[in-house]
């Protein structure tokens, strides 16, 4: 949920500072005053493309900063981490827009990407206008909803794993099928047998090369180990002489000491000794021939030759070798292959559509259930003719089964059903989309919902059903409307006031979070224009009816 939200230097905001809650909260105000500005302001931090009109006149830039806890919101944690950020504390995220339309974006002070901003707020944030186009009035999205709505992660995954099996076999079926196989032939047979008969060993190029550094320093080391080998066992070797102090400090056994260090003397003897005979079998390895060191050049060469055509290792050319040597056989035994194909084809395609058609029967099942539950929620919005159906149709196979699926409304007695994609009414569109959204915000894990006066064009119960079913929306997400109508403001939790101060050379909109007392003033003001004692008592009362039939929609 959006927990604060902080704008300067915006369009006619020169600076807000606002906490939110979890609930229903609305904005409210003169026409002209501001209130979707601060919709605007949510719109950018989500994505939306930035244009210089959007900083404050005289201003050289403008800050939208919001602050969100996403513990509630498994997906977009997941994203974050995904994308090395932490989600387990408040997450802020700023948009900076210059005079010049340029923009920057941070999640929590480090600088990002705005698709990867417009990705995360995508399933946090859903803002729906009277008008907008959103995945509601998406028919691709229809299929997707109801298995939302189904509760069969299991089954749905199964049904998309074995497509996917299938798809594959399919796909290398018409593969093996196709002319270009057959011609393939002789080039396979050429490339298993320049491989075959280069006899590869795994490791074999870092012996070699190992040995090539060896070659090419070792004149060096040749150098230094034979002056090493001079100081151990030339004229001026000291081993003879530690040889001859260990004879002449020996013999004494009763002097405890002088027998030690004897002892210690002809150890250091021994130990040189084999060190000798070491060094001297590393210095007799460092002799090659002009014949190994061109035999080590060759193959070397060799190698990196079937490097550069079958693979950057010498494993993947060994892989390679064994999936020509699969597809040759393959081909040469083409017939067989091929029918053993079909018959795994023909089989995954089975189990496929088995598993599919045990979902769609569920799909049906449910279907009837999302229908009777949509109904429900539509007809508590004053809108007791309209009849919503699930409509289910055979579809080509895909990883979503041999379904399709169509959301379609009848908003009138004696109307046929029609596409929802199809339904123009703005003020019946705005409720079928609020009864929709009763249901659809949890299943899509969706924690702030904003409507943008998606009730113009209706007021008395219709606007109190409005107002109801976005306190109950509220219940599974935090919830916020601009609008102008005191029965929908009179069920929120929260509600803020919004308004314009003008000066001979300026224009500012300020909001304000408002006391109950407040509210009952805003409540009066919107009703009935003035501020006397009967509108008063009138919005006294409405407040109350409304907040009363809030708590009991809620307890139910």
């Amino acid at each position: 949920m959006l927990k604060h939200l902080y704008v300067k230097n915006f369009i006619l905001i020169d600076e807000a500072d606002l906490d939110f809650d979890a609930g229903f909260s609305v904005f409210t105000g003169e026409t002209g005053a501001g209130k979707s500005i601060l919709i605007d302001a949510i719109s950018l931090l989500c994505g939306q493309r930035a244009q210089a009109g959007f900083v404050k006149k005289g201003e050289a830039k403008a800050l939208i900063e919001g602050v969100f806890d996403f513990t509630q919101n498994p997906r977009v944690l997941t994203m974050l981490q995904e994308a090395g950020f932490d989600g387990d504390e408040d997450v802020v995220i700023s948009r900076e827009i210059s005079a010049e339309g340029k923009s920057q974006m941070r999640l929590n002070h480090r600088v990002t990407t705005a698709n990867l901003i417009r990705d995360l707020l995508s399933h946090e944030i859903d803002i729906h206008s009277q008008h907008d186009t959103q995945y509601l009035l998406n028919r691709s999205s229809f299929l997707n909803l109801l298995d939302q709505y189904l509760d069969e992660d299991e089954l749905i995954a199964a049904v998309k794993e074995q497509f996917k099996t299938y798809h594959q076999l399919k796909d290398q079926l018409e593969e093996a099928r196709s002319p270009k196989a057959e011609q393939d032939l002789e080039f396979l047979r050429f490339q298993l047998n320049e491989i075959e008969q280069a006899q590869l060993k795994p490791g074999e190029d870092e012996e070699l090369e190992a040995i090539e550094h060896r070659i090419a320093a070792r004149e060096k080391i040749y150098q230094r180990v034979a002056e090493s080998l001079e100081i151990l066992d030339g004229e001026q070797s000291a081993v003879p002489q530690l040889y001859e102090a260990a004879r002449l400090t020996g013999g004494f056994p009763e002097e405890k000491e002088l027998a030690e260090i004897s002892e210690a003397l002809n150890e250091h003897y021994y130990g040189l000794q084999d060190l000798k005979e070491r060094l001297q079998s590393y210095f007799e390895s460092l002799e090659f021939s002009e014949e190994q060191i061109n035999e080590v050049q060759s193959r070397l060469f060799e190698i990196n030759r079937l490097k550069r055509k079958y693979g950057r290792s010498l494993d993947e050319i060994l892989e390679k070798e064994a999936n020509f040597r699969q597809q040759l056989d393959q081909q040469e035994h083409r017939q067989e292959y091929l029918q053993q194909l079909q018959l795994q084809v023909q089989s995954a395609y089975q189990q496929f559509e088995a598993t599919a058609l045990k979902l769609r029967q569920v799909r049906q099942q449910k279907a009837l259930s999302l229908q009777k539950e949509v109904e429900i929620h539509l007809h508590d919005l004053m809108l007791p003719h309209a009849r919503f159906v699930l409509h289910l149709k055979e579809a080509k196979p895909s990883i979503h089964g041999l379904d399709e699926a169509d959301f379609m409304i009848s908003m009138n007695p004696g109307e046929p059903v029609r596409s929802l994609t199809q339904v123009a009414s703005g003020g019946e569109l705005s409720r079928l989309m609020l009864g929709l959204k009763t249901i659809f915000t949890r299943l899509e894990g969706i924690q702030t919902v904003i409507f943008d006066e998606i009730d113009t064009g209706v007021s008395g119960q219709v606007a109190t059903a409005i107002g109801l079913k976005m306190s109950l929306l509220a219940h599974d997400a935090q919830v916020f409307s601009v609008t102008h109508l005191a029965q929908v403001a009179a069920c929120s939790d929260q509600h803020y006031h919004v308004t314009k101060r003008q000066g001979q050379d300026f224009t500012e909109t300020q909001i304000q979070r408002l006391s109950e007392d407040e509210r009952i003033d805003q409540l009066a003001l919107i009703s009935q224009g003035e501020l006397s004692l009967t509108a008063r008592q009138a919005a006294q009362e409405l407040f109350q009816r409304n907040q009363m039939k809030v708590n009991e929609a809620r307890s139910n």
